[in-house]
């Protein structure tokens, strides 16, 4: 039956705890995942040496020399997406598809080595090569290129907020028939500017982070990617695509309260998720669960606690970076595509880390594995410069 409803056709994912959906998944369950120094790819002046979720290097091994980390962790997941969708980028190129990306480090840092040749007045001809080509090339023209499409693109840089504002932007694109078809997600590579940044900012840990736990000391950093095909119901039901999901309401809300911390009372986050469950029509009860953002910060859990108890008391909270890692840009994304997989194989996984209600949030996150009855579920995420976003997923069965 034709409806305005916006499906997820295919999805792919890759991070430390897996290089297909399923293995993330899977990592996700197991609570295995690949959390090591960062020797070789970073180089840090910081004595100390934090620990990161970094993606294989057997994967990264198989990178093209033309391609930055990010660009290669999207197409892959892109290329899955397409996979499980059932039909290959070249039978889409008659259609408008868009290309809506999510990220944090690849648009704001990827050039950081050229910053600091010029800093010591030591440019090459070859880093002048590579800023033009770092200038001409935004991230999601150049996926759109990549696959031969002629629709719209915008590469979504909202800091930690990118991969959410993605989807739910991807989602408004379809609705307001500017596209047929959105490849979207987000993507994020580990460099040494957001690994000093985080130590510079008091947040990065040594352990392994333990979302709202009490004894939660801090963040850790990760990388990924994540890609979701959104389409409407004509081509879905044109091309009999599968139906993974869908995404059903977005909100978007930015506190300004401070340039890295979020609002301490959550606001921004409460009208982000009062937004996305409006368009989605949906009440509290109907919800199974939330993937938080859950970066194990005092600050961002606490202001996540305050806005869930406004909004959705009592819904099951679920925080996934324990097992992926703070992805950045790419972490709205890879939370969407678990979430998904959990209201599809209706199993809540257990926050790992976790071992010690903390009373000032009056919060307690899922610490076991459950059955999922319910249909629909929040994803959400907290940014710096205030950016707050959510979205209203449904499982493939849910409409």
């Amino acid at each position: 039956m034709i409806s305005n409803k916006v499906s997820v056709a295919g999805m792919g994912c890759i991070g430390a705890c897996g290089n297909t959906v399923g293995e993330v998944f899977e990592g996700a369950l197991r609570g295995t995942s690949r959390f090591v120094l960062p020797a070789g790819r970073v180089h840090s002046t910081y004595t100390t040496k934090y620990p990161v979720f970094l993606v294989s290097p057997d994967v990264c091994a198989q990178k093209p020399a033309d391609q930055t980390f990010s660009q290669f962790f999207f197409i892959r997941a892109a290329l899955e997406a397409f996979k499980q969708a059932g039909i290959t980028p070249q039978q889409l190129n008659p259609k408008r598809v868009g290309v809506i990306i999510g990220s944090s480090v690849h648009p704001s840092f990827h050039c950081f080595e050229i910053y600091k040749h010029w800093k010591k007045n030591a440019l090459t001809s070859q880093d002048i090569a590579g800023l033009k080509n770092y200038l001409a090339t935004p991230l999601a023209q150049w996926v759109s290129r990549y696959f031969g499409f002629t629709g719209p693109f915008q590469t979504v840089v909202t800091a930690c907020a990118s991969g959410t504002d993605a989807i739910g932007l991807a989602k408004n694109w379809i609705q307001t028939d500017l596209c047929d078809v959105v490849l979207c997600g987000g993507t994020d590579e580990l460099t040494e500017s957001p690994y000093d940044g985080f130590i510079r900012l008091l947040v990065a840990t040594l352990e392994r982070c333990r979302p709202f736990c009490k004894t939660r000391t801090g963040i850790n950093i990760g990388e990924g990617a994540a890609a979701l095909l959104l389409v409407n119901a004509q081509t879905a039901e044109k091309f009999h695509l599968p139906c993974q999901g869908y995404v059903l309401g977005y909100g978007n809300c930015c506190d300004g309260f401070h340039p890295t911390a979020p609002d301490p009372k959550g606001t921004g986050l409460q009208k982000a998720l009062a937004f996305a469950l409006r368009e989605a029509a949906k009440e509290p009860e109907e919800i199974a669960f939330i993937n938080a953002h859950g970066t194990a910060s005092q600050a961002n859990d606490s202001a996540e606690s305050i806005a869930f108890n406004a909004l959705l008391p009592q819904v099951p909270v679920w925080g996934s970076k324990s097992v992926t890692g703070h992805t950045l840009g790419a972490a709205g994304a890879i939370e969407a595509v678990l979430t998904l997989q959990a209201l599809n194989k209706r199993i809540l996984p257990a926050t790992v880390g976790f071992t010690t209600p903390d009373e000032q949030l009056q919060l307690v996150p899922t610490t076991q594995q459950s059955a999922i009855t319910k249909h629909f579920a929040v994803s959400d995420s907290l940014a710096f410069g205030g950016c707050n976003a959510a979205i209203v997923l449904g499982a493939s069965n849910a409409a």
